[in-house]
């Protein structure tokens, strides 16, 4: 395999990890468990990937997501995402948060979290950091959760969309503590791989045009669970990903008649 190829692989698997990091089903005073199956494709590379919101008993949630990748039908990497996290009712605590890739590309981070002591270590392969942490602050799994939420609550009290209203959540990412938002831009209903879907549509909002985009589907029908996203980067990598099959609440997802 070229060097280049295992860039692009490399690149593809993370973002359709990427990709799968989006909002996820949740109630005011306790999340909803659910799994979630979809395919995805980037440039000729394939992928069947899986979420999972799992109930631990107590406060305690464990959000996992699992990535097949592959090329002519042949296998060339996989990704095991994870985070598990306290939910009170009012706010999400991340406590530990992990990521590798394995395959013809190969990473590994995580995050620890100390909210006694205010702190997080930071890791990717053989560095690390130490992060002050402020009440809020999320790993890169635990925010797409909490945007579930606030969009739940804006519909609520607003009763309809507000595209004007950007949404923003702080993350650790690395050696830093970044800002991410999102904007709403209406209701669709579009056609999946298991049918059609009543969807509230969102793009991530950037900073500057640095030529990646976001946008995101999510079922209105079935809380926020994510449907379609469709993603691009400046080096011409495209991600597709849509949803096959789901059960939310141990409820299958079935599309408008």
């Amino acid at each position: 395999m070229t060097i280049r190829l295992r860039e692009i692989c490399r690149l593809a698997m993370t973002m359709l990890a990427a990709a799968l990091l989006l909002p996820a089903p949740s109630h005011a005073q306790e999340l909803t468990e659910f799994s979630a199956y979809y395919e995805a494709s980037t440039n000729g590379i394939s992928g069947n990937a899986e979420r999972h919101l799992v109930h631990q008993g107590d406060e305690r949630y464990r959000l996992n997501i699992s990535l097949e990748a592959k090329v002519g039908g042949i296998e060339i990497g996989d990704l095991e995402q994870s985070s598990e996290f306290f939910w009170t009712g009012q706010q999400i605590q991340p406590e530990q948060y992990h990521y590798q890739v394995s395959g013809v590309s190969s990473d590994v981070e995580s995050v620890s979290f100390n909210w006694d002591a205010k702190m997080a270590i930071s890791a990717e392969e053989d560095q690390s950091w130490t992060l002050e942490l402020k009440d809020g602050v999320l790993d890169q799994m635990t925010y797409q959760l909490a945007l579930a939420l606030d969009l739940l609550e804006v519909k609520e009290e607003q009763g309809e969309n507000d595209s004007t209203r950007l949404l923003q959540y702080s993350l650790v990412d690395g050696p830093v503590i970044e800002e991410h938002q999102f904007r709403v831009l209406g209701e669709e209903i579009i056609t999946t791989p298991l049918g059609r879907l009543r969807c509230l549509k969102l793009e991530r909002v950037r900073e500057t045009e640095n030529g990646r985009s976001t946008e995101i589907w999510l079922a209105q029908d079935w809380e926020n669970l994510l449907v379609r996203i469709e993603q691009g980067n400046p080096s011409g990598l495209q991600i597709e990903l849509a949803l096959t099959m789901a059960l939310v609440d141990g409820e299958t997802v079935t599309p408008l008649p």
